[in-house]
């Protein structure tokens, strides 16, 4: 039997997705990623939000209760978590919008195994973000594959960077600039060649793109290979 799940471990998914710790903080970083927290019968009041005659937001104190559920953490929260390894949370919020604030003296403290993230999010992430079959244990590995006559070896932001790239093509959509693929894996460099840096031969499968200065597309015979194959 399959148990529905509101919520994946953030390690599991890490796992799943071959996500590093860079390429995490990176993500919850520019609020791309969200992360949650279960929360067990803690003294909590509940508060929801009202807007003033200027559409200013404010919480209205509504309730007090021993609270129980899945709460979503606020950004700095988040990243003070995945930076350091634990926080202090004195509060979550709750999508109604809803803020619990926890009635403890100074919150609970979570850390890393705490973090969780929302199926429904999960799922948004893996169309959008990551890019890679979720249940599919027989996915096509970028990161060391034979091609032609040579062996292929990447480092997970690099095949992500090829995973995006055949996506575009699939869409319609083959050529992309250089910025476009960076921001697509989460990476800070400033050059694609700096993405690929002591991985000369990425360049027999990113090709430049004649008349376009800083924008790239897959080896034609690249993307036959890798669509036909299985």
């Amino acid at each position: 039997m399959r148990i529905g799940r509101d919520a994946y471990e953030l390690s599991e998914l890490a796992e799943r997705w071959h996500l590093s710790a860079a390429d995490i903080r990176s993500l919850v970083g520019r609020g791309v990623l969200k992360l949650s927290v279960r929360i067990v019968a803690q003294p909590a009041c509940l508060s929801f939000e009202e807007r003033t005659e200027e559409n200013e937001p404010f919480w209205v104190p509504a309730q007090n209760k021993v609270f129980s559920g899945l709460g979503d953490l606020a950004l700095r929260d988040a990243f003070q978590i995945v930076r350091g390894g634990e926080a202090r949370i004195t509060h979550v919020l709750l999508p109604d919008p809803c803020l619990v604030t926890l009635r403890n003296e100074d919150g609970i403290r979570l850390g890393y195994g705490d973090l969780l993230v929302r199926s429904d999010h999960a799922d948004q992430l893996q169309r959008e973000v990551i890019g890679v079959p979720f249940n599919d244990a027989e996915a096509f590995d970028y990161r060391l594959f034979v091609y032609g006559d040579a062996e292929f070896a990447f480092t997970t932001p690099q095949a992500r960077a090829l995973e995006f790239m055949l996506r575009q093509t699939q869409a319609g959509a083959p050529d992309q600039h250089y910025t476009e693929i960076l921001n697509a894996v989460g990476s800070s460099c400033q050059r694609l060649s700096s993405l690929f840096s002591r991985k000369p031969y990425w360049t027999r499968l990113l090709k430049k793109t004649v008349g376009q200065r800083g924008w790239y597309h897959l080896d034609p015979d690249f993307v036959v290979w890798r669509l036909t194959s299985s």
